[in-house]
C-alpha cells in the first residue's frame, strides 16, 4: 500500500511540475508575440498597408476631393491611358483618376477637356467639363471607326485629337497611307450639332481660303495684328556654310556654331548634308525652336534645337527626332516637348531602352523633367 501511494504522490508531484512548466512556456510565448509585434517593422508596414488599402476603397473620386485644383491646371498629360493635370505656374501634378477606360488622345477647348477612347475595339468620343462642381466623363458619340485604322503603321502613333477652331469641330485621322506615310482620312465631330462627317479636303480648303480672305480685307493699318513668327524671326533665318542664320540687316547671328551636330548622326551610311528648319518661336520672340535634319530614310532624322536670337543658348534636344516630335512654347516664354529617359546606363533612343517624359525647357538652358508621360496638350485660353 505504502509502494501504490508513494507512486500516486510521485506522479501527482511530476504532473503539477509539467503544468506549471506549460503555463510559464505559455506566457513566455504570449510574450515574445507581444514584442516581436511591437519590435517587427515589417510587420508594421504591411497593416499600415492594409488599412490604408481598406481606406481607399471608402475614399471618394478624386474629382469630388479636388476639382478646385484641376479647374485650374493648364496642361494635361497622358501614360499608359490615364490622364494627368498639370499647372505649369505652380509645377503641380495632378492624377485623375475619374475615367476608368484607357485614353489614346485629349484635346482641350476653353473649360472642356475631349478625349477618345477605344470601346470594345471602337473609337468613342468623351468630354469633362473642368469647372463643373464635379468631374464626370461624359460620352459624346461613337466615330464609328476602328480603333485600329486609326494607328500609323510606321511608329504606332495613334491619330491626335485636333480642334478647329474656325469650324468648332473635333478631327480624327484614319486610314494609314503608305503613299503619305501618314493617315489619310479624316473626320469631324461638330461641337454645336454633334454631327459627325467626313473631311472634305476642297471644300475645306475652298472655306478656309475664303475665311483667311475676309480676315485680311478687315485687317487695315489701325487693327493689323503683328506676328513675330509669321512677319519677323522666320523670314530672317538662313542657312549658310553648315549653320544656321539670324540675319537682321548687317546684322549677322550664329544660332548652331556652339553645337556639335556630329554627335547626333546616328548611321553615317544615312547621314545627309545638315539642314534646318524652323519649327516656331516662343511668344516674346527671344528664343527659336527648328530641325536639325542630319540623316535621310523614309523620315529626315535629327534633332531638335532651341537657340536664344544673340546665339547665347544653344541647346540641342537630345532625346528628340525630327520625324516625330511635339513642342509648344508657354506664356513665360519656355519649352514644353516629349522627350524620353533610358532605362538603365546603356545607351538609349527614343525607340529602345527608354520611356518617353514631359520636359519643361527654360530661357536660360535649363531642363526639367515634369513626368513620364507620352503626350501632352495645353489649355489655351
Amino acid at each position: 500500500m505504502r509502494h501504490r501511494q508513494h507512486s500516486r504522490v510521485y506522479w501527482f508531484l511530476v504532473m503539477k511540475r509539467s503544468v506549471y512548466i506549460l503555463l510559464i512556456m505559455m506566457a513566455m510565448v504570449v510574450v515574445g508575440c507581444h514584442q516581436n509585434t511591437k519590435q517587427n517593422p515589417v510587420a508594421i508596414v504591411k497593416d499600415t498597408v492594409n488599412k490604408v488599402e481598406k481606406a481607399d476603397d471608402a475614399t471618394p473620386l478624386l474629382a469630388e476631393q479636388n476639382i478646385g485644383a484641376l479647374s485650374d491646371c493648364d496642361m494635361v498629360m497622358l501614360d499608359k491611358g490615364k490622364l494627368f493635370f498639370y499647372n505649369t505656374k505652380t509645377s503641380t501634378l495632378t492624377p485623375c483618376d475619374v475615367e476608368s477606360d484607357s485614353v489614346v488622345n485629349c484635346a482641350f477647348v476653353d473649360n472642356m477637356l475631349y478625349y477618345c477612347v477605344p470601346e470594345k475595339g471602337k473609337m468613342v468620343l468623351k468630354s469633362m467639363q473642368l469647372d463643373a462642381p464635379s468631374l464626370r466623363p461624359v460620352k459624346l458619340a461613337d466615330w464609328g471607326l476602328d480603333y485600329e485604322k486609326c494607328v500609323t503603321e510606321t511608329y504606332g502613333t495613334v491619330s491626335p485629337l485636333l480642334y478647329y477652331a474656325g469650324h468648332n469641330a473635333l478631327g480624327l485621322w484614319h486610314e494609314f497611307s503608305w503613299d503619305s506615310y501618314a493617315l489619310s482620312q479624316q473626320k469631324l465631330y461638330n461641337l454645336d450639332t454633334g454631327e459627325i462627317t467626313d473631311w472634305n479636303w476642297e471644300e475645306w480648303d475652298r472655306e478656309e481660303r475664303a475665311r483667311l480672305e475676309a480676315k485680311a480685307e478687315e485687317q487695315t493699318e489701325e487693327n493689323y495684328t503683328f506676328d513675330p513668327v509669321r512677319d519677323e524671326l522666320k523670314e530672317l533665318l538662313n542657312e549658310k556654310e553648315g549653320n544656321y542664320w539670324l540675319v537682321d540687316g548687317i546684322e549677322h547671328v550664329c544660332l548652331t556654331d556652339k553645337i556639335d551636330f556630329d554627335k547626333y548622326v546616328s548611321d553615317p551610311d544615312y547621314a545627309t548634308e545638315r539642314e534646318f528648319e524652323y519649327v516656331s518661336s516662343s511668344p516674346d520672340n527671344l528664343m527659336v525652336l527648328y530641325m536639325a535634319i542630319l540623316e535621310w530614310g523614309d523620315y529626315p532624322h535629327g534633332v531638335l534645337c532651341v537657340s536664344s536670337v544673340d546665339g547665347a543658348v544653344q541647346m540641342p534636344l537630345e532625346d528628340t527626332d525630327c520625324s516625330e516630335y511635339h513642342a509648344e512654347w508657354l506664356d513665360d516664354g519656355s519649352l514644353v516637348y516629349v522627350g524620353f529617359e533610358p532605362l538603365s546606363s546603356e545607351k538609349a533612343s527614343k525607340w529602345d531602352n527608354s520611356v518617353p517624359c514631359v520636359k519643361r525647357v527654360f530661357s536660360n538652358g535649363s531642363t526639367k523633367t515634369i513626368a513620364r508621360c507620352s503626350e501632352f496638350q495645353l489649355r489655351k485660353q
